[in-house]
């Protein structure tokens, strides 16, 4: 993990706001959840982070390293939404697994890291839910 740090991130579509001059630092480790009304700027700040979306104005750090122009898939990021049914015909440890499997992640390393993750926020007893 590393620290996150946006430096006065906006996003702009036309005249439309959707993210006005945000500054956040986010520590290494640190446990943050973005809590607001709908239409109020968090996915799309989460899209900004992960390099679904490209900032207006402002930085985006990971790290020592401004990540404005890498790839998605060079932040090694994750987000989760409060639509928690990203596959329902999958069981809550194989929608865990799947961006791990998709990354080619040693098979032998995919279920304690899921377990570890599910023990993180508190899913383990969920599991074998779909």
């Amino acid at each position: 993990m590393a620290e996150i740090r946006l430096k006065n991130l906006t996003k702009r579509w036309g005249d439309f706001v959707g993210v006005d001059d945000q500054s956040l630092d986010i520590a290494d480790r640190e446990f943050l959840v973005l809590l607001g009304p709908s239409g109020c700027g968090k996915t799309t700040t989460m899209r900004m982070i992960a390099g679904l979306e490209d900032p207006t104005e402002g930085e985006i750090w990971i790290g020592d390293r401004q990540v404005n122009d890498d790839l998605p898939k060079d932040r090694d990021v994750a987000m989760v939404f409060q639509n928690y049914g990203l596959y329902p015909h999958m069981t809550i440890f194989e929608n865990i697994a799947y961006p791990l499997r998709v990354r080619g992640v040693e098979r032998s390393l995919i279920k304690p890291r899921v377990e570890k993750a599910a023990e993180q926020v508190e899913l383990t007893q969920f599991l074998s839910v779909a």
